[in-house]
Parts: structure tokens; C-alpha cells; sequence
């Protein structure tokens, strides 16, 4: 799960190039969504709030785990394809550098 804010070309670019990056499929959502907390209780308000990054992964148990900023790199690392590592870590980093 990538959530983005659709007004911002930054993080359009994350969630169009991040999906390239890993070997699971990828839902994305923006976080102008008025349903994204209803869908996704545990979502972090800074997320919501289209303040900050994050990316999402679905658990065996069905919970979603939130990674926020570049914490997201690290909940990437078991699904990432060989050799993305530095093209995520980039991608999340021009995130985290977008001021909100």
C-alpha cells in the first residue's frame, strides 16, 4: 500500500516508480481519500493528514503495519526486487525532502 497525495508530483512519481521496485502488487491510494481512515483505522494522522509519507504492508494476520518516512525502505527490504534497494531508499527520500 502506497498512500499519496495526488496534487504533489513527488509523491505521483513514489507511487507511479515505487510499484517497479518490488515483487508484490501494490495498491495505491491518495490520501485525500475521505474513506482512508475508515478502511485503514490504524492509518498514522500525519498520513491522513497528507503531512507525511508512508507505505503500508499487509500482514498474515490482515493488519496493516505503517512504515513513515524512509522506515518504509525497511518494510520493503522482503519484497523488494534484486538490486532496488537504492532506487527505493531515493524515491522515499525525495519524499521525506518535499516540504508539507
Amino acid at each position: 500500500m502506497v498512500v499519496y497525495d495526488v496534487s504533489c508530483p513527488h509523491c505521483s512519481r513514489i507511487a507511479r516508480e515505487l510499484p517497479e521496485c518490488v515483487t508484490v502488487r501494490v495498491k495505491v491510494r491518495s490520501c485525500k481519500d475521505p474513506q482512508l481512515p475508515a478502511i485503514y483505522p490504524n492509518l498514522p494522522a500525519g498520513v491522513a493528514g497528507c503531512r507525511e509519507p508512508a507505505i503500508g504492508v499487509l500482514r498474515i494476520d490482515g493488519q496493516v503495519r505503517w512504515w513513515k518516512g524512509l522506515s518504509g525502505a525497511i518494510g520493503l527490504l522482503p519484497v523488494l526486487r534484486p538490486r532496488a534497494l537504492p532506487r527505493a531508499i531515493a524515491l522515499l527520500r525525495t519524499a521525506t525532502s518535499v516540504r508539507r
